[in-house]
């Protein structure tokens, strides 16, 4: 049998990997979000939560909108050659929650408008899916908007699939605002979920609870606000199960980081001895 390559950071794998929809990691990552933290019943977030995990006495959780942008260390100049497959828009909401007595973040429900950052889903355990998002963005040059200093700026963002409304995220930066050194309440590590089906009576299907953490970690620009969170009906979303919750805080920032395959197994589903 004659032995050649066949490679690729995740499938359409090839001979030469120039079809993968993800490139070979590390990734650059950064974020310019609009950030909402809520309150909601911890029975119903239970629900969103992976099995051993419980949620937090005030179901506390978060919803974001935000530009996004990757730059793969294998591919470093693709950020300006080619920027449909380096920026991307997300919309994201996730729930803080503890594991065997440690406070941990789990990302529930994750939206994207590119199919390569749904392959990163796949590969780390993401529950990414398609799906329009919006957001405001600003430029402090044109006239017609308020600066934040001014204490009068307003930003917004939405996700809609199929053509409805799955969440909407609204911020006002006010006179109580302020400038922040820290995002705080942000320093729980992450949780991932990675499940794959079984294609087959005699294969087994994986599914595992993942520590990720990241490096080269740097938040600018957190300005905090008053929020407001809102989850739309969709026959294929769940999020209205929470109803209307309570805002904790609000927040834009701009957030990079490193993603890499350092995640840590913290349970095999599948295993009759864990």
């Amino acid at each position: 049998m004659t032995q050649r390559n066949w490679i690729g950071q995740s499938s359409p794998r090839s001979s030469t990997g120039k079809s993968a929809l993800v490139e070979p990691l590390p990734h650059h990552i950064s974020t310019d979000a609009i950030h909402v933290v809520f309150s909601a019943d911890p029975q119903i977030v239970a629900r969103f939560l992976p099995p051993g995990l419980e949620p937090l006495e005030d179901g506390r959780g978060w919803g974001m909108v935000a530009d996004m942008m990757k730059v793969s260390v294998a591919e470093p100049e693709q950020y300006w050659r080619d920027p449909q497959r380096s920026c991307y828009t997300e919309g994201l909401v996730g729930f803080y929650c503890r594991y065997k007595g440690k406070i941990y973040r789990y990302s529930a429900f994750v939206w994207v408008d590119r199919d390569w950052s749904m392959g990163m889903g796949q590969i780390f355990g993401w529950s990414k899916r398609l799906a329009t998002i919006h957001r405001t963005r600003i430029n402090e040059t044109n006239p017609g908007l308020p600066a934040r200093k001014t204490h009068g700026l307003k930003l917004a963002g939405t996700v809609e699939r199929h053509g409805r409304l799955v969440m909407r995220v609204d911020l006002s930066i006010d006179k109580d605002s302020v400038q922040l050194e820290r995002l705080p309440d942000f320093e729980a590590t992450t949780l991932l979920y990675r499940y794959i089906a079984s294609p087959g009576p005699k294969i087994a299907e994986v599914e595992q609870l993942l520590e990720l953490g990241f490096t080269n970690v740097n938040t600018t620009n957190i300005w905090s606000g008053q929020g407001q969170v809102h989850f739309g009906e969709s026959e294929n979303e769940e999020l209205s199960q929470l109803g209307a919750v309570k805002v904790i805080e609000a927040y834009t920032y701009k957030r990079g980081w490193t993603t890499d395959t350092q995640a840590v197994l913290l349970k095999d589903y599948t295993a009759s001895n864990i």
